[in-house]
């Protein structure tokens, strides 16, 4: 083998390393490529299924309140009701007592 063969044999060798860093340089990048646009997608469904937990959650607590709202103003209504009724009966009581002292 001559002096020509092995420069011609190194040039090749070259050659064909460049193409293989090239190569793999190219499928590094699409590596990369494709896992951030996986990541992204993982990212945007662990957002939604957050937002419908946080959702869910809301309502839950919405519903809560709004019965125990309900069964306060049911208290509420009933302890007033019993106010009133206390009222007019002593209202009459206390007229009874009033016109009593005038008779006396």
């Amino acid at each position: 083998m001559g002096k020509i063969d092995v420069l011609r044999g190194i040039k090749e060798a070259e050659s064909s390393a460049t193409a293989s860093l090239e190569d793999a340089k190219s499928k590094a990048v699409q590596t990369l490529t494709n896992a951030r646009i996986k990541a992204a997608g993982i990212i945007k469904v662990a957002n939604e299924k957050s937002q419908v937990a946080t959702q869910a959650s809301l309502d839950g607590a919405r519903e809560s309140a709004s019965v125990e709202a309900d069964k306060v103003s049911t208290e509420g209504d009933t302890a007033l009701e019993a106010i009133h009724t206390s009222g007019i009966n002593r209202r009459q009581d206390a007229i009874k007592l009033v016109l009593s002292g005038f008779d006396e």
